[in-house]
């Protein structure tokens, strides 16, 4: 059984993210307008930072039980991830005008980017 590259599943989800909010950001301009678009793409951009924070929450939580120091700023970023996310979500629909089905797709992007690379792992595992 070959070993996980960590980094690559991590890149490849990046990776996949990008793709699927092109193709999501293409899909509701085609078929409903720029407003959901641009609404879609700002869910994206919220599922992918919320992704980026997670991951570098592992990697300091790793960090600090190796014994390596952690910055400060890095733990309140932590603590207050989801009032971030839900601050940068509040804008994107209050000021923005922006449409809740639209928003709502376009934070799922990280989660179907994550099992995309699942499924991909589990796929090239069996050959």
């Amino acid at each position: 059984m070959k070993e996980l590259d960590y980094g690559r599943i991590v890149r490849r989800i990046g990776w996949l993210c990008l793709i699927l909010a092109g193709a999501g950001a293409a899909a509701w301009r085609l078929f409903a307008g720029s407003g959901p678009m641009l609404s879609f793409l700002g869910g994206a951009a919220i599922a992918g930072l919320s992704f980026f924070l997670l991951h570098r929450l592992v990697d300091d939580l790793q960090a600090a039980a190796e014994g390596r120091p952690v910055k400060k700023v890095r733990f309140f970023v932590h603590a207050f991830r989801m009032l971030i996310l839900g601050g940068a979500a509040y804008v994107i629909l209050e000021f923005c005008g922006a449409g809740r089905i639209a928003l709502a797709s376009g934070l799922t992007v990280a989660v179907t980017a994550a099992t995309i690379e699942v499924l991909i792992e589990l796929f090239y595992a069996r050959a």
